[in-house]
């Protein structure tokens, strides 16, 4: 650090703090002795006497401020539009416009009565090498009466989403004979983007997308046209063999094997599901497991408890520990927490759950495609449909495959699930929580429903027809259905409708309702308070629409496959 000399160098200092100058004589009352001191680099006078002046330019640039009163910009702009009214020959005058005026006199002699401050400007005081400049009180510098003239209005439209009308009032007139037309067409104003609220910039996006056509992907476009007993003869064998696999065995002794050391007090049972076991899955598909730890089979939880949560945690750490086992991810946040996992022997990936329904709904949907194959046919196509249209994240297989059914419901081809529940029909009823598990395995023909014979025509015609049905559909007011299995069933009515364990179990639990505020309700007909659709928004149920529309026709165009 240099210390200057203070003689020389508070003396030519423009301005300073109290507070500076007092360090910097204190400094300067603790000199050390000359001997003691520490030398320091010297410095030329040519230069401190340099940097005296930029330092005197640079306050002095400081303090003078340009000036202008708001008031001088407006009267300027007011008097020019006066004395260019006053050139013309026929003068006229409105009621609103006296109004004004009256209120413009009155504003000024309420503004004089304040009595301001007058400033008056000062003679020019040079500055550097610099032009000089009129200077006011406090080293104020005037705006030039010259350089107001180069300011000139340009008038925006707030309601065309700040429009530029123009720089007359003419135009601006004009804009407001018009209505506002052909609002914003000059893109941003000075080159900025207009202020937009959250609010509005979803309204414009959501707009955007309702009128955008969402072009069918080339695969799909491919699926549509191509030979469909090729792509069944493939699928369909792969998921024939995946419902029964020898690594199954496998998989389930080393499960109980792992577990029963952990819990040697409780009961372990392995539950298999999932599309592997319904006959609809493919070789990238995971094994669905349900482990039962003390007889939990029968318990409900619409969100994982604490305990779940905690046999979980203790699952991971075993799954952890165990050469046998490959730990993937473990997602606690779903409603239905899982684990998942990779068998190393076997290669296959497992989804671990402590949650009994996915087994009792993947019993339902074996039970229909061993009844009528149609519908397995059906959702082996609609699931490699969906997994083309990159529709997966939001619409799971299990949902493609309800609506599957209920299409075929409203086709007579299959039976309502309240009918299979009926009490006549169903002597035991197995419970999960409020929900009733099985139902009754009868024939298609005991249950009055005609069991058709499949073939490739057969099936391109009636997946032809379940795409336009969801193309038309009024997912607004009505909802998929396979519990009632009927047409039109009013999502306003639907609670009114249901059976009493749902009205008691949602007395009981008013945040566990099922969730009808969506943009598309599938419901499950076993756990009936779950719509399987709720993750779907609005811009995806639009995909899925045009998508189903677009198919459609492709499938109605005659192939020459």
């Amino acid at each position: 650090m240099r210390i200057e000399d203070p003689d020389s160098f508070w003396h030519d200092k423009v301005a300073y703090s109290n507070a500076e100058q007092l360090f910097y004589e204190g400094i300067d009352k603790r000199k050390p002795e000359p001997s003691k001191a520490v030398h320091t680099v010297a410095v030329t006078t040519t230069k401190k006497t340099k940097k005296r002046k930029a330092m005197a330019e640079n306050q002095q640039q400081q303090i003078n401020l340009l000036y202008l009163n708001p008031l001088t910009l407006e009267a300027s702009f007011f008097l020019e539009t006066l004395e260019e009214v006053n050139r013309k020959s026929n003068l006229q005058l409105d009621p609103y416009l006296t109004n004004l005026l009256e209120r413009i006199v009155v504003g000024i002699e309420k503004y004089l009565d304040r009595k301001p401050t007058y400033i008056v400007p000062k003679a020019a005081q040079p500055v550097s090498n610099k032009q000089p400049t009129a200077t006011g009180a406090g080293g104020l510098t005037f705006v030039p009466p010259s350089e107001l003239q180069k300011i000139k209005r340009t008038f925006n439209c707030t309601a065309c989403t700040h429009r530029i009308v123009g720089t007359t009032i003419g135009k601006a007139v004009g804009h407001l004979a018009e209505q506002h037309p052909n609002p914003n067409p000059n893109g941003p104003v000075n080159g900025q983007r207009p202020v937009q609220t959250k609010q509005e910039r979803k309204r414009v996006e959501v707009e955007a997308r309702a009128k955008m056509t969402i072009q069918l992907p080339k695969k799909v476009k491919a699926l549509a046209t191509g030979d469909i007993a090729h792509m069944f003869k493939d699928k369909y064998q792969v998921a024939d063999k995946l419902k029964v696999m020898p690594e199954y065995d496998d998989i389930e002794k080393d499960l109980c094997k792992l577990l029963t050391s952990t819990f040697p007090n409780e009961p372990v049972r392995i539950y298999k599901f999932g599309s592997r076991i319904t006959g609809i899955g493919t070789c990238s598909s995971d094994l669905d497991v349900f482990v039962d730890i003390g007889n939990s089979f029968h318990t409900f939880e619409h969100r994982a408890s604490k305990d779940t949560l905690f046999r979980l945690r203790v699952l991971r750490e075993l799954f952890c520990a165990s050469n046998e086992w490959r730990i993937i991810n473990v997602i606690e946040q779903a409603r239905v927490p899982i684990i998942k996992t990779c068998h190393l022997a076997s290669g296959i990936e497992c989804d671990i759950c402590l949650n009994s329904l996915g087994f009792c709904n993947t019993n339902l949907l074996k039970y229909i495609f061993e009844t009528q194959p149609l519908a397995q046919y059906m959702c082996i196509y609609l699931k490699t449909w969906l997994e083309r249209c990159k529709l997966t994240e939001q619409i799971s297989t299990y949902s493609m495959a309800l609506m599957v059914i209920y299409f075929l419901q409203l086709q007579q081809l299959l039976p309502s699930i309240e009918l299979m529940q009926h009490e006549e029909s169903l002597p035991a009823k197995q419970l999960v929580g409020p929900w009733i598990a099985n139902f009754a395995q009868k024939s298609l023909s005991d249950m009055g429903v005609q069991q058709i014979e499949v073939s490739v025509p057969l099936i391109k015609e009636k997946v032809k027809e379940l795409f336009e049905f969801y193309a038309t559909f009024n997912y607004e007011r009505y909802m998929v259905c396979p519990y009632f299995g009927r047409k039109h069933v009013a999502i306003s009515k639907i609670l009114k409708e249901m059976p009493k364990r749902y009205t008691k179990y949602a007395y009981n639990n008013p945040e566990s309702e099922l969730q009808i505020q969506k943009p598309m309700v599938v419901q499950d007909p076993i756990q009936l308070n779950h719509n399987v659709t709720k993750a779907v928004t609005k811009y995806a149920l639009k995909t899925f629409v045009d998508f189903c529309a677009q198919t459609a026709a492709l499938l109605a165009t005659p192939s020459p496959n």
